[in-house]
């Protein structure tokens, strides 16, 4: 049986960048104690992780021979095959938005099973109709939720991307 630790560890890295940049986005777009931030990140990130890596061990067994070998190289010994950029990088799409929606999906799925009373959702404030303007309109709760999931999780996917790129950097040798 082979234990990939360097992977292992690599995604634990990649885990404590996403729930620190998420859970600053956050707090500073959902105006939520710095703790509740970094718990639902936490949570998300979690949930996220774990569906992805069982979705990749269900799928795996039924990519062609090529493609399992590039993918499997490349996510445990890190090493891309011929033309594996262009799969690496059709592949990398297809994850960011399945990874955006596990992480609304289960955002909202925790909003509403462990905790009715969701620190992130704030109050609309209205005004009074004759003095209705669009600027003192708050941005509806859910939706404002999931800007900020979407800019926390761009945010972190272009730092694990910049550090995956200079991991490369270093395994070429510049």
């Amino acid at each position: 049986m082979v234990f990939p630790l360097p992977t292992i560890l690599l995604q634990t890295f990649f885990l404590t960048i996403s729930v620190a940049i998420e859970s600053s986005v956050f707090y500073a777009r959902c105006q939520v104690s710095r703790k509740t931030s970094v718990e639902y990140a936490l949570a998300i990130n979690l949930i996220s992780v774990c569906v992805g890596w069982i979705f990749f061990f269900y799928i795996e067994p039924f990519l062609s021979p090529r493609l399992r070998i590039q993918v499997i190289s490349y996510v445990f010994l890190n090493q891309l095959g011929e033309g594996g950029l262009s799969v690496i990088f059709i592949i990398g799409f297809f994850v960011f938005w399945a990874d955006f929606s596990i992480k609304l999906i289960s955002l909202n799925l925790f909003n509403r099973v462990v905790d009715s009373a969701y620190p992130l959702r704030a109050e609309v404030d209205l005004q009074d109709d004759y003095m209705y303007s669009s600027r003192k309109v708050k941005k509806a709760p859910e939706r404002r939720q999931s800007m900020a999931v979407l800019w926390g999780h761009s945010y972190s996917h272009s730092v694990i991307l910049l550090v995956l790129w200079l991991k490369n950097i270093e395994n070429i040798g510049l």
